[in-house]
């Protein structure tokens, strides 16, 4: 039990392509794993997700936990002085590392790809920071999806694998607003998303509200 425990990973699961294949690939490199997906009032289909979840669940053990949870509001949010998606991936990172370190998980998982590094939190210079920030406080970041590099690729391997194309995850209504960022200006704001994830993991324990626990089996 503790061996498989050891070998667990939390895999921050959207049931988009990349957190499709990191599951999947987690899944053949042996690692027992727990699916969180995040809601929010600014999120909607997650029939999507759960459409996602009925492909692969016969490819997964049965006994696969799916934890529905409701983003969390953080006391570092005021860090953040620009509209992108890392106040909200902090969020997703440290509701997953609240319920590795109450489940006694020490490995985190994310779906990012290196085809999205455009996207502020899957650049290379975000992942190191993320990965040096989760090790302080014990766990090791995995990013099993992360030689993916195009759409194209990610797509062909989801066909090889008889699972639809399609980008199987909750739509955003806040993107439209988002903002690019470059040097300087994408500097500060990861080191701000790296400071808000360590002060809340700092801050002990995290009061998450899950809406929905079930097994892969349980999916109808």
């Amino acid at each position: 039990m503790g061996e498989t425990l050891a070998n667990q990973v939390l895999l921050m699961f959207s049931g988009g392509r990349d957190s499709t294949l990191a599951a999947l690939r987690l899944h053949d490199a042996g690692h027992p794993l727990k699916l969180v997906t995040i809601t929010a009032g600014y999120l909607f289909g997650l029939n999507n997700v759960e459409r996602r979840l009925r492909e692969i669940a016969p490819m997964l053990p049965a006994k696969t936990e799916w934890l529905q949870i409701v983003q969390p509001t953080l006391r570092t949010q005021h860090f953040f002085h620009q509209q992108t998606c890392l106040p909200c991936q902090s969020a997703y990172v440290i509701a997953g590392a609240s319920v590795a370190r109450q489940t006694g998980i020490g490995k985190i998982a994310l779906g990012y790809a290196s085809y999205q590094a455009d996207w502020p939190e899957q650049g290379p210079q975000a992942t190191m920071l993320l990965q040096n920030t989760l090790t302080r406080h014990g766990f090791e970041l995995m990013l099993p999806a992360y030689d993916i590099e195009s759409r194209a690729s990610a797509i062909q391997e989801l066909k090889a694998r008889g699972l639809s194309e399609l980008a199987l995850e909750q739509k955003c209504t806040r993107q439209v607003n988002n903002v690019n960022l470059e040097g300087q200006e994408l500097s500060q704001q990861l080191k701000l998303w790296a400071k808000a994830i360590d002060e809340e993991l700092s801050n002990g324990r995290l009061l998450l509200d899950v809406s929905k626990r079930m097994c892969l089996e349980d999916l109808k």
